[in-house]
């Protein structure tokens, strides 16, 4: 039998169903090993986010092929795999301009742990082009990490170029910004600041060994303070990545960009949020606002990165990743919103 986390009209139940079977070409069936919880599924079980009536979430997984249609031919069983849960159809506007993850059709509108029953279960079938081969190099509990460094990805290649001299500033030290301060870090950005009103995720971010500057927001308000009133110019930050997700955070932190200065909006903001720009300062100072969704043509990046990355800053005790087996679901998304930890994964073997 297949154990599964089911969302249904909003409530999430445990379910034993008979375990899937492909039942077309090009499908893969993936016994699922480590499925992430992401801040997209709180938002879904709290309403905040659009998803189908009854599906399986999970969207961040690894796992092992244990079927595969007559048609599939880059994975065999006993694979190890990870999923790309977003596909496109290749034929619309977006698509043929290059931007597949506007897809009408397919981007973030058929997402697998979506839209698609996902990875929170024993078992996922999944079409052959969203499985990935994991490296040898790659445990699967680190797979489990491959998306969000997809998206993460893209979003470091929408902000380039940029110097790594450049003064860096990362709004939030929740796992995405504490994934972000990896990232730099394994590029050789070194003036790297993490602002975070939390002491426990100030205190995570401070044991990554990066060497960052990591302080409450607070302080950097009462530094711009002080960098006005000395006409001191130079103060401020060369390119500023909002993980926090919050207006205010956001609106606050464009102000303190220098002459040229990028502000990169990766933090996903509530629905009827606004800031204000003032838009003489955009001009004046050539700021650049920058939007950065999902992860179009970065999967394969990611999972290199994560190749490369895994031994020296993906340690999941170093980012305070939790692991909870699946029939534990509760009591892991009680830990998540409380705040407790900043990122969770659940065992599904």
């Amino acid at each position: 039998m297949n154990t599964a986390v089911q969302l249904w009209d909003g409530q999430l139940s445990i379910i034993s169903t008979p375990i899937p079977h492909v039942s077309a070409p090009n499908e893969v069936l993936v016994k699922v090993a480590f499925s992430g919880i992401c801040g997209t599924d709180l938002h879904i079980l709290a309403g905040e986010f659009p998803s189908a009536k009854c599906v399986i979430l999970g969207h961040e997984f690894a796992g092992v092929v244990s079927e595969i249609g007559s048609d599939v031919k880059a994975v065999s069983v006993g694979d190890r795999v990870v999923i790309n849960p977003n596909t496109n159809c290749g034929r619309c506007s977006f698509c043929q301009k290059g931007q597949p993850h506007f897809c009408k059709t397919g981007g973030i509108r058929s997402t697998v742990g979506i839209w698609r029953n996902g990875g929170w279960s024993q078992y996922c079938r999944v079409s052959a082009e969203t499985v990935h081969a994991v490296p040898p190099q790659i445990t699967l509990r680190q797979a489990a990490l491959v998306e969000p460094y997809s998206c993460i990805a893209h979003g470091f290649d929408l902000l380039m170029p940029l110097a790594t001299s450049s003064n860096v500033l990362i709004c939030g030290s929740g796992i995405i910004g504490l994934l972000w301060a990896c990232l730099l870090h394994f590029h050789g950005y070194r003036k790297v600041t993490i602002s975070e009103v939390s002491e426990r995720r100030r205190n995570l971010a401070s044991g990554l060994d990066t060497g960052y500057q990591v302080v409450h927001p607070e302080v950097l308000v009462n530094n711009a303070k002080e960098a006005k009133v000395s006409g001191d110019d130079s103060w401020g930050f060369d390119a500023v990545v909002d993980c926090s997700g919050t207006p205010a955070a956001i609106e606050q932190a464009i102000k303190w960009l220098r002459y040229g200065g990028k502000m990169l909006v990766f933090g996903c903001c509530p629905k009827e949020s606004s800031i204000k720009i003032d838009p003489l300062e955009v001009c004046v100072k050539e700021l650049k606002i920058i939007g950065s969704l999902i992860n179009p043509f970065t999967f394969p990046k990611a999972i290199q990165l994560v190749k490369d990355m895994a031994e020296k800053y993906l340690n999941y005790d170093k980012l305070g990743i939790a692991v909870f087996d699946l029939p534990n679901y509760q009591s892991a998304l009680d830990a998540l919103s409380r705040a407790e930890i900043p990122k969770l994964c659940l065992r599904c073997e």
